[in-house]
């Protein structure tokens, strides 16, 4: 299993650094990747950076022994699975105001019987 650098730290009891990408630019990912960050979240939500570039993004994040964590655009089910599907280690999750809110996200990124994510897709099986 690939290794969680930044969720291991925080089982640690050490604290994680790290720093949000707002570029849509695979070598702007693979550069910052170079630092000594333990996460790079890739920022879907308020920056034009789509599935397919965020997905390219998490690959050279990870290759370079960081976590990637992708910023959904919306707390729905949908984008939470599609950028764990290509290879987001976790997610940010925008406006989660309430419980209900909260649980919602954390079933969508769960598999049963705690969540309701789907299994599928290539780039899930490589991940």
């Amino acid at each position: 299993m690939i290794r969680n650098r930044a969720k291991a730290r925080l089982k640690a009891g050490e604290a994680v650094v790290g720093a949000w990408l707002g570029i849509p630019s695979v070598v702007s990912a693979r550069f910052m990747a170079q630092l000594p960050f333990d996460y790079l979240t890739v920022d879907m939500e308020h920056q034009p950076i789509d599935i397919e570039t965020a997905s390219a993004m998490f690959g050279v994040i990870a290759a370079a022994g960081i976590t990637p964590l992708a910023r959904v655009p919306w707390n729905t089910p949908e984008n939470i699975k599609r950028v764990l599907d290509c290879g987001a280690y976790g997610i940010v999750v925008p406006m989660v105001n309430t419980r209900e809110e909260a649980e919602l996200a954390v079933q969508a990124a769960k598999y049963p019987p705690e969540g309701f994510r789907s299994v599928g897709g290539a780039l899930h099986a490589m991940n």
